[in-house]
């Protein structure tokens, strides 16, 4: 199957034009990627990606190939964010130089971090009314006027060859963070990896639900500390916020499961990480634009390693800082 598959993605990308009609594309061969359970995009969403980057890629091309290859460009790169394969092993598939392979990577990466303000975006005012509606349902209580859910999820990284201590969370294991906000149909609305970062203006009417790691501000409503002294009022309030908040852990274990090298990203380059996360979380939207849930039960199944740093003790969090700066300025 696997070497059938190589010969198929030779033929038919040497044939294939940026410029031809859609009538030309070949849904079919695109479905049988499916069919392969490794290109997680449906036709649609993958015409849509490639409508909106290619002339980009176009832009950024320098010598040696044709403007004609952005298709493969992004077949590859998606290919290699929605499997743990090698570098190696889908250079070989694509029949491509690993180098190419890699400069691929870079250029459409960069580009769809480039596009992602026009698809990672707030909605808009007569939007937001039905967005808490739909939040209000999910509580099964009526908690209302929740617009959105933030939150924050470790992408597991290498250990870092500088600072690698700044990586390292409180399970010892080396992450870079991603604080994403999402509505109620999974929808990144922002998106920030490395640090921490701001959220845009809320209305004042409405509030963001977030998780006992976040402050308690006029737009941010994190559940009650449970430390055994709740009331049955401030109980009930956890569960109803629980409830509505579920949309973010389902929103970044679909874009884990979908785009799996997330789960673990083996880069030497800390610098591309932040812009790789983001462009998998444009290409999520795209899906979601799309109804592209084909495996949406099965990978939102998954576990993943969300932040929960209400358990940081005072001890752990004077180590953290005494080795961050020892490593930097001792």
């Amino acid at each position: 199957m696997g070497k059938a598959l190589n010969n198929e993605l030779k033929r038919k990308f040497v044939l294939i034009d940026i410029d031809s009609s859609d009538d030309e594309f070949d849904y079919e061969f695109i479905n049988r990627l499916r069919g392969n359970r490794h290109f997680r995009l449906s036709p649609t969403s993958f015409e849509r990606c490639l409508q909106i980057c290619a002339p980009l890629l176009k832009k950024t091309c320098e010598g040696g190939r044709k403007g004609s290859d952005e298709r493969l460009q992004l077949l590859s790169v998606i290919w290699l964010l929605a499997t743990p394969d090698s570098f190696r092993s889908v250079s070989n598939r694509f029949d491509v130089g690993k180098s190419s392979l890699h400069d691929s990577f870079v250029r459409v990466t960069t580009v769809l971090h480039r596009l992602s303000p026009t698809i990672i975006n707030w909605p808009e005012i007569e939007q937001i009314n039905q967005i808490q509606l739909n939040f209000g349902k999910m509580s099964k209580t009526g908690l209302n006027n929740i617009i959105c859910v933030i939150d924050g999820s470790y992408i597991l990284i290498p250990t870092p060859k500088k600072s690698a201590n700044s990586y390292l969370t409180r399970k010892c294991f080396h992450a870079i963070t991603l604080q994403g906000v999402c509505d109620d149909k999974l929808r990144f609305i922002d998106a920030f990896a490395g640090y921490p970062g701001s959220v845009r203006y809320v209305p004042s009417q409405y509030f963001i639900a977030a998780d006992k790691a976040y402050p308690i501000l006029e737009w941010c409503i994190p559940p009650h500390i449970d430390r055994r002294t709740l009331s049955e009022q401030e109980k009930f309030f956890n569960v109803s916020l629980s409830r509505s908040r579920q949309s973010i852990e389902r929103c970044f274990a679909l874009l884990k499961g979908r785009f799996r090298r997330l789960k673990y990203l083996d880069m030497k380059k800390i610098e591309l990480i932040p812009q790789t996360i983001i462009a998998c979380c444009v290409l999520h939207n795209i899906c979601l634009q799309f109804d592209d849930n084909q495996w949406m039960n099965n990978l939102i199944s998954e576990q993943q390693p969300n932040i929960d740093d209400d358990n940081i003790t005072a001890e752990q969090l004077t180590s953290y800082i005494e080795n961050t700066l020892f490593e930097n300025y001792g």
